[in-house]
């Protein structure tokens, strides 16, 4: 057999392990063709191609397996082969809800499949990108017009696939594809008919084909429709949606069991049976909870976090509908650690499972709370990203999405109250998030209003507390409560007012369960730098000197590299303060940076990856250094998580872009009193009060930025 023979049969018979899920199989091929490689480079590529497929379905690592597809690209490769990595770094994309990156993906091997005049390449892709618009609507990142765009692909596909006589099997399973999301189209769109029959054509390629899995996920979706024409058919729904669990369960596919689990959850839910619906939202959370961050089928990743996501809020709005809070609160907490999780996994799936840890019970909760303290923690539900402005019945159908609600759980050591603060979470969602407007929320009329939602149903909970924990949700994170207006015209934060402390969540707040910090040998370190060009700042550096001198700690400033000596000695210093320019990136929180040196940048994946502090407080004295991206279901990801993972238990950062004189008079005053005695809560509290009566500082805009969060990393 001669070596061009032998690559070949070895490249064929690595896809038919794979399409068969064969991974041991695959990886034995790929160790053959790499013996192969070592006289025939020309096969190299490949072997790192195949290598990619293996880490993303075999190790389940997105991040690695993304890095993998892009330095491949990097090379000269040919034609076939370069649309083949693109079309797999889209998948990637696809499954880490990238949906616009995935789309760029996708049409760049579209092209490449064009010019080489491979009508069936191009039918996968059109298919491909049929699903990401449709999921980028149905998670709410895309407005209806993806709708039109994805239904126009599937026509394209189809075009190709409906004349071939006697398809290949491989063949017709991609026709019945192209028909289930034909259907799931036409499902968000509200045309009942159309779906049906588009699922009774996948369905009946699926039993020619004696694809039993394909069958069961036929009847989930002809359920869904069934529940979607209402009462009379409800029946049909249900016995629908019993045939998909049966079927799948034959599978052991734990994410496509969830699915079948929530729509029977949310059957019942519609259907009244309440009982039932939480029996099945609770055995779908089980799953979820013992799923291990990275999950096993592509199509699983592909819309996992949208599961994730609306089952916790349907159950949670669930729990408040029958009276249970406890189980609410529980669930929330849950959803909160699950939805930061999945989002860190994106890029680095190692330091995913290094930080899952359990989270605490209400009665945890309640058992480590101050008498003192009452804890407010907020929970969002139908958070949608793309505005649509037609009237809402005219809107698109997103099957088992939840009402928007904006939730209040108030816990004190005594007991828990739960309210609907009244407010959709979409009309809180800043509209820009390139480009931070410092003075969203803090017009005094929305002041005002914001108090009366998210304050006033409690507001009574507040006399005599010393500490408020407040643990925002979604848009609340980019709200300054301690600027909320009370009735009588003061602030939240006010002479005699409760101290104000924010976290990600009540877990990492009140967790007792600490490794042992050894002490500290030094007092502070401070990093300054003022930058250069247009984002060049007058005191950055002068800050972090008298940081360092009213502290008497060391300060390093100026254009000199930092990083390294912050990763090598940050851990023997009590207060670590960095004044820089920060940098938010709303498409990648972890890609945010501080702006260390010229050409050298922290950001913070590097954070999470490579310091460990045992510091009692970091100071981020930086633009934009507390904003973190939040969509649906997720959490906080940015610079504050990264170094609360990093080992800081406290942490001050800014929610806006900061002047840099109030920054520079407030740093002064917070550690004058910290050096008194006083503790970080009280000292920012008594350092925004001193600034905010010194004109020219007295507008919100200068003195509320500033929050102290707090929370315990593993």
């Amino acid at each position: 057999m001669s070596n061009q023979t032998e690559g070949r049969e070895l490249i064929e018979a690595f896809f038919a392990a794979i399409n068969l899920r064969d991974l041991d199989q695959c990886a034995a091929i790929l160790a053959q063709l790499r013996s192969l490689a070592r006289e025939h480079p020309a096969y190299e590529p490949w072997c790192t191609y195949f290598d990619g497929i293996l880490i993303s379905e075999r190790d389940h690592d997105w991040a690695e397996a993304e890095r993998t597809f892009s330095r491949l690209l990097q090379a000269d490769l040919d034609p076939p082969l370069r649309g083949r990595v693109l079309i797999a770094l889209g998948r990637i994309r696809e499954y880490q809800g990238r949906w616009a990156e995935a789309i760029c993906a996708d049409e760049e091997a579209l092209s490449i499949f064009a010019e080489l005049g491979r009508p069936l390449d191009q039918a996968k892709i059109w298919k491909h990108l049929a699903i990401s618009y449709r999921r980028g609507f149905t998670q709410g990142d895309f407005g209806p017009e993806a709708l039109q765009r994805a239904i126009a692909y599937c026509r394209r596909a189809l075009e190709v696939l409906e004349p071939i006589a006697d398809p290949s099997p491989d063949v017709a399973w991609l026709k019945g594809s192209v028909w289930n999301t034909l259907g799931l189209i036409c499902r968000s769109l509200g045309r009942w008919d159309e779906a049906l029959d588009c699922y009774r054509q996948d369905l009946a390629i699926c039993r020619s084909l004696d694809d039993r899995f394909g069958m069961g996920l036929s009847y989930g979706n002809l359920g869904e429709i069934y529940q979607k024409r209402g009462r009379d058919f409800w029946p049909q729904a249900l016995e629908a949606y019993r045939a998909a669990l049966s079927i799948i369960r034959e599978f052991d596919d734990r994410y496509e069991e969830t699915e079948a689990l929530a729509n029977l959850g949310f059957l019942h839910q519609e259907m009244g049976e309440y009982a039932q619906a939480l029996d099945y939202y609770g055995r779908a959370i089980e799953i979820i909870e013992d799923l291990r961050v990275g999950i096993s089928s592509a199509a699983a990743r592909a819309g996992f976090f949208a599961t994730v996501a609306d089952t916790y809020a349907n159950a949670v709005l669930l729990c408040l509908e029958t009276g249970d809070l406890r189980r609410a609160f529980d669930l929330v907490e849950q959803a909160r650690s699950r939805a930061f999780l999945d989002a860190l996994a994106v890029r680095s799936l190692e330091l995913a499972r290094r930080v899952e840890a359990p989270t605490l019970s209400l009665a945890q909760v309640q058992a480590a709370l101050p008498d003192d303290a009452l804890l407010l923690e907020y929970f969002t539900t139908g958070l949608v990203e793309a505005r649509d402005e037609r009237p809402a019945a005219r809107h698109p159908e997103r099957h088992r999405f939840p009402p928007a609600r904006t939730l209040i759980f108030a816990v004190t050591r005594e007991g828990i109250e739960a309210h609907d603060a009244g407010v959709s979470p979409n009309d809180l969602r800043p509209h820009l998030l390139k480009s931070v407007v410092e003075r969203h929320f803090l017009r005094p009329a929305i002041r005002r209003a914001l108090y009366e939602r998210l304050i006033g149903p409690i507001e009574r909970l507040l006399r005599g507390r010393r500490r408020l924990y407040l643990v925002p949700h979604g848009p609340l994170h980019y709200i300054p409560f301690q600027a909320l207006l009370v009735p009588d015209g003061d602030t939240l934060l006010r002479e005699g007012g409760p101290q104000l402390v924010y976290s990600p969540s009540a877990t990492l707040l009140l967790s007792r369960e600490l490794r042992e910090r050894e002490p500290t040998q030094e007092p502070c370190l401070a990093l300054g730098y003022n930058g250069v060009g247009e984002t060049r700042l007058r005191f950055a550096e002068e800050e972090a000197i008298s940081v360092a001198r009213l502290t008497g700690g060391h300060a390093l400033v100026g254009p000199s590299p930092k990083k390294e000596t912050l990763f090598n000695q940050a851990a023997r210093y009590r207060l670590l303060h960095i004044s820089c320019h920060g940098e938010f990136d709303p498409q990648a929180p972890l890609s945010s940076a501080l702006h260390l040196a010229p050409n050298e940048s922290l950001t913070a994946l590097e954070v999470l990856q490579r310091l460990r502090l045992r510091c009692a407080l970091v100071v981020l004295s930086a633009c934009e250094s507390g904003l973190s991206r939040v969509r649906r279901g997720d959490e906080l990801v940015g610079l504050v998580r990264a170094f609360l993972y990093a080992g800081a238990p406290a942490l001050i950062s800014t929610l806006w872009r900061v002047d840099e004189r109030s920054t520079l008079a407030l740093m002064e005053r917070f550690y004058r009193e910290v050096q008194a005695g006083a503790g970080f809560a009280e000292a920012l509290q008594r350092a925004q009060l001193h600034l905010r009566s010194r004109p020219p500082f007295t507008d919100p805009y200068h003195w509320a930025p500033f929050i102290l969060i707090e929370g315990h990393g593993p």
